[in-house]
C-alpha cells in the first residue's frame, strides 16, 4: 500500500506502544505526511499505553522527518487505513484490525481492501463529517507528562482501577477539525510601520486585523498563519475562534477583527530566533500541489502588494505548520 504514496491516513482506537519498526519499515517508501486519529479516554487504562504511543509516534516523525497531526475521536471504534499520493487516495483498508501488533500481526482479523478511488474519496469525506478535536504539539506534551506523571505515583495492580483524567488539556483548547476549515497566510504589520522583532503575539488569544474589506472568506474554526511584515518570518498560527466584526468609529486601514487562538505558543515566544521566512517555506516545499488554493499558484508574490491574505492549499498548509512545530 505504501509504493508510491506519501501520505498514511491511520485510524484506529488502540496503538502499538512503539512505532519504532513500523518506522523502519516505512524506510524509504517516500511518506511525507501521517495524519492519526485514536482515542484518549479519561479514566481509561489504555490511557498508560497511549502515554507511550504518542511519544513514539510523534519522536520517530520528527526523526524521519515527516509531518504529522494527531486526533482525538473518543466515539472511535472503526479501524481505517489509507494511502494516498498528492492527496488523492490509492488505496484503503477497512477491517477489524487495530493499529497493535496484535492486531497486525497475531489475532484472528478480517477487513477489505480498495483501490476504488471514488469510494475512498467519499469514505475520507465522511470521516471528516464526525467531529474531532486536533491537539498541538503542546497539548500532546501536556498529556504525555500528565499520564507519566500519573504512572510513577500510581503502579499498575493486577485488577487497575485508575483515576485519570486528561480531557481538560485536551478541551481546553477546542479546536475541533471540520471538513471544511480553511488555511491563510497573513501579515502582521505594514510597510511603514514593520513587525519588530522583539515583539510578540500573545500566546493564548490574539486580536488579528483585516483591511477595509470584509474577510468574508475567513471564519471560525479556520487557521491562519501569521508572519511578521519586514523579516518575512513566522510569527505562529493560530485558530480563529470569534470574528469578524467590524470596529466602528476607527480610523485604521485595518479596521475588520478576528480574534484567533495561538495553536502552538512556544513558537510565537521565540519567532525571531528561528529562520521560518517566507522565501523558505516555499523553497522548502516540493510543489506537488500548489501554494495557493483559489488562483492554483506556486508562490506568495500577492503579500508584496498588500493583499491582507492568501487562501493556502491544505497541503502546503500542513508543509508550514509541520515547520512551525518541529522547530520547537
Amino acid at each position: 500500500m505504501l509504493v508510491n504514496a506519501d501520505e498514511l491516513r491511520i485510524i484506529s482506537p488502540f496503538l502499538m506502544e512503539s512505532f519504532d519498526d513500523f518506522f523502519n519499515e516505512l524506510n524509504g517508501k517516500g511518506i511525507k505526511h501521517i495524519s492519526l486519529t485514536t482515542t484518549l479516554k479519561d479514566n481509561s487504562l489504555d490511557l498508560l499505553k497511549k502515554s507511550n504511543s504518542l511519544y513514539s509516534f510523534c519522536l520517530n516523525c520528527k526523526r524521519n522527518n515527516i509531518s504529522y497531526s494527531v486526533n482525538i475521536d473518543n466515539k472511535l471504534h472503526g479501524k481505517i487505513y489509507i494511502t494516498l499520493k498528492s492527496g488523492i487516495p490509492l488505496q484503503g483498508i477497512i477491517t477489524s484490525a487495530n493499529f497493535t501488533n496484535s492486531g497486525l500481526k497475531v489475532n484472528h482479523e478480517w477487513g477489505i481492501i480498495t483501490d476504488d478511488t471514488n469510494q475512498l474519496l467519499k469514505l475520507l469525506n465522511e470521516v471528516k463529517t464526525v467531529e474531532s478535536i486536533e491537539l498541538s504539539t503542546k497539548e500532546l506534551e501536556e498529556v504525555i507528562k500528565k499520564i507519566d506523571t500519573f504512572s510513577k505515583v500510581n503502579p499498575v495492580s493486577k485488577n487497575p482501577q485508575i483515576n485519570l483524567t486528561i480531557s481538560d488539556i485536551i478541551n481546553e483548547g477546542k479546536h475541533r477539525v471540520s471538513s471544511n476549515k480553511r488555511y491563510f497566510i497573513k501579515p502582521v504589520g505594514v510597510s511603514d510601520n514593520p513587525f519588530p522583532e522583539q515583539r510578540r503575539l500573545s500566546v493564548d488569544v490574539q486580536k488579528l486585523h483585516f483591511s477595509k474589506k470584509k474577510p468574508t472568506a475567513v471564519r471560525e474554526g479556520d487557521i491562519l498563519i501569521c508572519y511578521g511584515v519586514g523579516s518575512t518570518k513566522l510569527l505562529g498560527y493560530f485558530e480563529v475562534i470569534e470574528g469578524p466584526y467590524y470596529l466602528e468609529g476607527t480610523s485604521s486601514r485595518w479596521p475588520w477583527e478576528v480574534k484567533g487562538r495561538n495553536l502552538c505558543p512556544a513558537y510565537s515566544e521565540r519567532w525571531n530566533t528561528f529562520n521560518n521566512t517566507i522565501s523558505s517555506i516555499q523553497a522548502s516545499y516540493d510543489f506537488t500541489v500548489p501554494i495557493t488554493k483559489n488562483n492554483k499558484g506556486n508562490s506568495l508574490n500577492g503579500l508584496m502588494f498588500g493583499l491582507d491574505k492568501i487562501q493556502l492549499t491544505k497541503e502546503f498548509a500542513e508543509h508550514v505548520i509541520s515547520l512551525i512545530e518541529n522547530s520547537i
